[in-house]
């Protein structure tokens, strides 16, 4: 990250110290950046000139002492309370009066950090979005004694760096790790909790959300170490037991999986080939349907009669004598159309759903729902039937949300509790999601789309099968859905 940033200022024309306890670490990035300002040349966004004075503005050194006349110290190491205040507390000593401290902390209280440094009125929050060369936003925030010049200067820079900036208060993660590490925990948790596979968990949310890319992938890029840390650094700030670090997450790291770095994580790369041919299907229809609404495409397939009978509006028959049955889910799980049997559950009917924001159109994301002992031979029908259709697939346990409603309704509720904060607009909260993560919309754009009462009943499902306090549905949702009343 300090690398990338190093990057960003000497791109926009400032004299930049690189300082880095290791000389090696120096060496080594001072051939990333020879490699990233090549790149930029070969395609025509610099010329060589730019990249050889760009170069030439990078000051390698291993002495803080050589940071003395600098007009802006940016601080990019690991997350940890003391450290970074000890580092800050020895810069004070070294720089100018005059000189502006920046931390790239992405959880630590910014007033913390500068409690202690003498110049608590002179430090402010910057933190870039990896990776930083490349990646536009930077979340600013004031500690409590940042004066406003002191702010104004450091906003200022960033404009001049080329940067884009949303303002967000003082508080645990800022914007966008409030909203990704316990997003990021919740995903290994279902892992752990045997719901799918984290490759399954990345097509799921590609495909149902329009994400670039999948959280499992993001874990493995980042390492799953990082993110241990990031949760304990979270977790004694907000006693959000959603920011607690996973027991799985823990033992990955134990075993050295942490990810592309140490070339294993959470991904395998084992993906099924999609099914090329498929049963014929008959369609039951009890009532309107969400994944299939009238006059979609995938109705005009089915047949008067065939080993597959796909039931949608939330009717149900069954039929040992088909391949599969297909049961069309809304908030509900399976168990309530086939009961339960203590984990032992299982026959040819299937669950699907497919998903959809609200009244949005449905997507091209096909969520199936098998029980501990449902036939391989009518998941695999399910899955023909749905795949040859030119659908995305997962399959999931049969647990309360599915996939992506379980693990982007407590985001939502925590954006929308974040906005009732304070924390930042919503504008900014979306700005941030889409401009550092790479999101087609916002959270707050995305949840007042599909419906705010929509979010209150989903939720409010979820939670009454799981008891857990993230998807008690926030405030603004509650209202939707009594006015909705």
């Amino acid at each position: 990250m300090g690398a990338g940033i190093a990057l960003v200022a000497a791109r926009a024309g400032y004299e930049t110290y690189c300082f880095d306890l290791s000389a090696d670490a120096l060496a080594r990035q001072r051939k990333a950046a020879q490699k990233f300002f090549g790149r930029s040349v070969e395609k025509g966004r610099m010329s060589q000139e730019d990249c050889d004075a760009a170069l030439g503005r990078m000051i390698d050194t291993t002495a803080l002492t050589d940071l003395a006349d600098c007009d802006l110290v940016i601080e990019a190491i690991f997350e940890n309370l003391k450290v970074k205040k000890e580092l800050f507390g020895e810069l004070n000593g070294i720089c100018k009066d005059s000189t502006i401290f920046a931390s790239n902390t992405s959880t630590l209280s910014i007033t913390e950090i500068a409690a202690g440094t003498g110049r608590d009125d002179r430090m402010v929050g910057m933190h870039f979005c990896l990776p930083a060369q490349v990646m536009k936003l930077i979340e600013m925030s004031r500690g409590i004694n940042t004066s406003d010049e002191t702010f104004a200067t450091a906003w200022a820079w960033t404009e001049a760096a080329g940067q884009i900036s949303v303002e967000t208060q003082d508080k645990p993660g800022f914007i966008l790790n409030a909203l990704l590490v316990p997003f990021n925990n919740d995903v290994i948790r279902a892992i752990e909790a045997g719901l799918c596979t984290p490759e399954d968990i990345d097509t799921a949310i590609c495909s149902g959300l329009g994400y670039k890319m999948g959280p499992c992938t993001l874990l493995d890029l980042i390492g799953l170490d990082t993110q241990v840390l990031l949760g304990e650094a979270f977790y004694p700030i907000t006693l959000d037991t959603r920011a607690s670090v996973p027991p799985l997450l823990r033992r990955m790291v134990a075993a050295g999986r942490l990810g592309n770095k140490s070339g294993g994580g959470l991904l395998t790369a084992e993906k099924a080939a999609k099914a090329t041919e498929a049963p014929a299907f008959t369609i039951a229809s009890a009532g309107d349907s969400r994944s299939f609404p009238t006059g979609d495409d995938f109705l005009s397939a089915a047949q008067g009669d065939g080993p597959v009978t796909i039931h949608l509006g939330g009717g149900f028959a069954a039929d040992a004598g088909k391949t599969a049955v297909l049961v069309e889910l809304d908030t509900e799980c399976l168990g309530v159309h086939t009961g339960e049997d203590m984990g032992r559950e299982g026959s040819n009917v299937v669950g699907f759903a497919r998903y959809r924001n609200g009244s949005d159109a449905p997507s091209n994301l096909i969520e199936l729902v098998r029980q501990p002992a449902t036939d391989d031979a009518a998941l695999a029908a399910a899955r023909a039937v749905f795949e040859v259709a030119g659908f995305d697939v997962v399959v999931c346990a049969d647990r309360p949300g599915r996939i992506v409603d379980r693990l982007v309704r407590p985001k939502y509720n925590d954006a929308l509790r974040f906005l009732d904060e304070g924390l930042a607009s919503a504008e900014d909260m979306d700005r941030t999601c889409c401009m550092g993560l790479g999101y087609p919309d916002g959270p707050v754009e995305r949840v007042t789309r599909g419906g705010l009462a929509r979010h209150c009943d989903v939720t409010t499902a979820i939670q009454s099968m799981t008891g857990l306090p993230g998807y008690a549905p926030a405030r603004a949702a509650v209202v939707a859905k009594a006015r909705e009343a």
